[in-house]
């Protein structure tokens, strides 16, 4: 009986101490949050050919459920990935994403009334 006790005892220390060890040292899932003025510069970054494809496809791969507007300039960058991507460019060991001349048009025009938005009705 003393045997059982302590066999008990032990596990439940052991239970314990694994709990404790997982919660104290628990990975933290990665936070993005991006803000108009982040928008914005990722369009210029686009629209001068300077866009990172790792920050692209964070941009339109992960959905915006704080802000509505900026959500739905994701869905659109989402449709200029589909249609207007033409290819990845490495310069000094970066891969940059390369857009067709209609594809850099609708980024401009979207960099401008982003723009709008960040210098004048924030």
């Amino acid at each position: 009986m003393a045997q059982m006790l302590l066999a008990i005892l032990i596990s439940f220390m052991l239970f314990a101490s694994v709990l404790v060890f997982f919660i104290k040292h628990r990975q933290r899932m990665p936070y993005y949050q991006i803000d108009q003025a982040g928008c914005v510069r990722l369009l210029k970054q686009a629209v001068e050919g300077e866009l990172l494809e790792r920050d692209w496809h964070v941009f339109i791969g992960i959905g915006v459920r704080y802000d509505l507007e900026i959500e739905h300039l994701r869905l659109q960058c989402i449709e200029i990935d589909e249609n207007h991507v033409i290819n990845s460019v490495t310069k000094k060991g970066q891969t940059y994403v390369v857009f067709s001349r209609q594809g850099l048009s609708e980024l401009q025009s979207l960099l401008e009334e982003w723009q709008h938005k960040v210098d004048y009705l924030v």
